[in-house]
């Protein structure tokens, strides 16, 4: 397992600052770095933010999260809150699918993570669609229904259209161009766009924190997708340089705006080779990250190991942030018996999409959720054995979300 970065250089006027106290620290912290690294298993996941000071509602939900990640690794219950994600751009309401798990499990997810993003192609990210899904999940959390999350699948900067197509790499981006988006030193156009795209996502943090509501905010994910799999532009870039935008990022959110209610999520995409290569020196550091995760689209059911083994030795709660199957199957004529909670308990379990119900990208079923009347989703959201395995929201749930407001 690769350790983590021991030290940032100053990627933001804030980190200048104190740089220079940073690297005086620097050996010590390699040290622990590297201690770490070599006894994963040893390692308990603290309950530090790396915002300081977060608000009581954002460090209630990370001591939750941490609690079953230690739990999973000490031999404790094993749960999972199941999650869904929400394309309210292409719903035909806010939520809808969140509302759908429901209609067919009789329960419903406990968490819920929308987008910011990509847009309503036009020269602003805002739409109804956004604030709609900002509303929805604020509610789920102040009526005690679950956690919520955003993601943003941001445009590049400058880009006058806010559009899908736009969150990729575009052909006329010469070699230095990304050198420019980070370059707050000369305070470049291509920075001040960068910042200008981040504000609109701040805004609407900072309104769900005016109302009490933490947020799992999940930016600039799948940095280590390969040239030949459509990579969105900040994606397989120089690794500095994508570790540098992150903390511009996270400096942004805490520093500049005051957002004390986010636990930042960092997700590479499945590293088995064939669309993602290895993720281990995009991590911007666990000061600047609470929860750890991955994006996994391909394979059959039985997840590989790799991904979860492969994140542990983080010391954060390990999320499964997108993926098309759902994780507990008991066996019938057409598939076998699966239950990825108990081979490998990640703390929050999300669904992308319509995937719930579609293959990605298509409307053909998605067999091994919908066969068999829906018996994968039936049988993850009601998974009870001594104690319910599976965290689920909504009015019947089975956790007690409002002991987080």
């Amino acid at each position: 397992m690769q350790c983590t970065p021991a030290a940032h250089s100053p990627s933001t006027p804030e980190a200048a600052r104190s740089h220079r106290s940073r690297l005086r620290l620097a050996p010590l912290t390699a040290a622990m770095a590297i201690c770490l690294g070599a006894n994963p298993a040893l390692a308990q996941v603290t309950k530090t933010l790396s915002t300081p000071g977060p608000t009581a509602q954002a460090q209630k939900v990370y001591n939750l999260l941490a609690d079953l990640e230690n739990n999973s690794r000490n031999g404790g219950q094993k749960q999972t809150i199941m999650g869904q994600h929400c394309e309210a751009q292409k719903e035909s309401y806010a939520g809808e699918y969140w509302v759908k798990v429901g209609d067919i499990s009789g329960k419903r997810p406990g968490f819920v993570e929308f987008d910011f993003g990509p847009g309503n192609y036009t020269s602003s990210y805002s739409a109804a669609y956004v604030d709609n899904a900002v509303g929805f999940a604020r509610d789920r959390f102040i009526y005690g229904e679950g956690i919520v999350g955003f993601s943003f699948h941001q445009s590049y900067p400058g880009a006058s259209v806010k559009s899908w197509e736009n969150t990729f790499r575009q052909s006329w981006m010469d070699y230095n161009w990304m050198g420019r988006v980070i370059n707050w030193q000369a305070n470049t156009s291509e920075y001040q766009a960068l910042l200008r795209d981040l504000s609109f996502a701040a805004d609407k943090l900072a309104y769900l924190q005016q109302q009490g509501v933490p947020v799992l905010f999940r930016p600039f994910h799948e940095m280590n997708k390969k040239g030949s799999a459509s990579p969105f532009w900040w994606a397989n870039q120089d690794p500095a340089q994508y570790k540098q935008l992150w903390n511009i990022a996270h400096d942004y959110f805490v520093k500049t705006r005051g957002l004390k209610n986010l636990l930042f999520v960092w997700s590479p995409y499945e590293w088995d080779g064939t669309y993602g290569g290895d993720p281990w020196n995009y991590y911007p550091g666990n000061d600047r990250v609470d929860v750890v995760g991955v994006d996994i689209y391909h394979g059959n059911p039985y997840f590989p190991a790799a991904f979860y083994d492969g994140l542990k030795g983080y010391n954060k709660p390990r999320m499964l942030a997108e993926n098309d199957k759902l994780p507990v199957r008991w066996g019938d004529s057409r598939y076998g018996s699966v239950s990825e909670i108990d081979a490998r308990p990640w703390v929050i379990w999300s669904v992308w999409g319509d995937s719930l119900l579609y293959n990605l990208g298509t409307q053909n079923a998605n067999d091994w959720n919908v066969s068999s009347n829906h018996k994968a989703i039936k049988d993850t959201y009601n998974y009870y054995s001594g104690y319910w395995r599976v965290l689920t929201g909504g009015s019947g749930a089975t956790y007690n979300w409002g002991g987080l407001r």
